[in-house]
């Protein structure tokens, strides 16, 4: 597959949770926003896109601990699935060099900092963990946390160097991966090789790609590895804001 590894989680309606943030069109590009304060972190979503899965419920969660926390549509209401024939079109379409850079320089981080921020940090599940990596090298951001990255596959599929990528960081990283993620993501991997003791990874051997925003919390290991995940994300990013 073009992001995600076989046997993954599937798409994930919204379902009934009402999100508490709001939504601003900014320059074309809708922007979902919720908490305030210096502190922001930059949600970048998987595939699936803007309204999908648990995305604005975890970015609610996060903004409780005390983060203003923004998440732009950068697929502008569309999405791709796993098995749409153009997936492999879609992501390289998507690429950051000919079209998320200046949705991120020119509208993304004004508004960010025209709503206070000041020091930042970022979150991507699946194709979003390659944003992560990119963002990870700006000043003034201070951490990045990819959970089940997909950022591997995605390089491949756009042309980019993921080790190059992994060079130009600048800021801590937390890897989050399922037990069926990409060798590169897991320990022992490209990402370990390259950014040495500024990467940590946990691996979620129970878990397969996709579980934190579309696994099934009737599921208990499930709704355990999630809840662990999440509580990995805050403690990590607790750690790099304060320092």
């Amino acid at each position: 597959m073009a992001c995600c590894p076989v046997n993954s989680h599937p798409f994930l309606e919204s379902g009934d949770y009402h999100p508490i943030g709001k939504v601003e069109n900014v320059k074309g590009l809708d922007i979902y926003f919720v908490g305030s304060g210096e502190k922001c972190i930059l949600w970048n979503y998987d595939i699936f896109g803007f309204n999908a899965g648990r995305t604005r419920e975890l970015c609610d969660l996060l903004s409780k601990k005390g983060y203003f926390v923004i998440l732009p549509d950068y697929y502008k209401g569309t999405s791709t699935s796993v098995s749409d024939p153009g997936l492999i079109e879609f992501i390289k379409k998507h690429n950051y060099n000919d079209l998320l850079k200046d949705m991120i320089d020119d509208i993304v981080l004004p508004f960010a900092r025209n709503h206070g921020a000041k020091v930042f940090g970022s979150v991507g599940t699946c194709w979003g963990t390659y944003v992560v990596l990119y963002v990870s090298s700006f000043e003034g951001f201070v951490g990045g946390v990819s959970l089940h990255p997909s950022h591997s596959k995605v390089c491949a599929v756009v042309g980019d160097s993921e080790e190059s990528l992994l060079k130009n960081v600048k800021c801590r990283q937390l890897f989050l991966s399922a037990g069926n993620e990409h060798e590169n993501c897991l320990p022992g991997g490209l990402g370990e090789q390259v950014l040495k003791e500024n990467l940590s990874i946990t691996v979620f051997e129970d878990m397969i790609h996709g579980w934190t925003t579309r696994g099934d919390l009737s599921s208990e290991s499930v709704k355990r590895d999630l809840n662990k995940s999440f509580s990995s994300l805050i403690d990590f990013f607790d750690t790099c804001f304060k320092n």
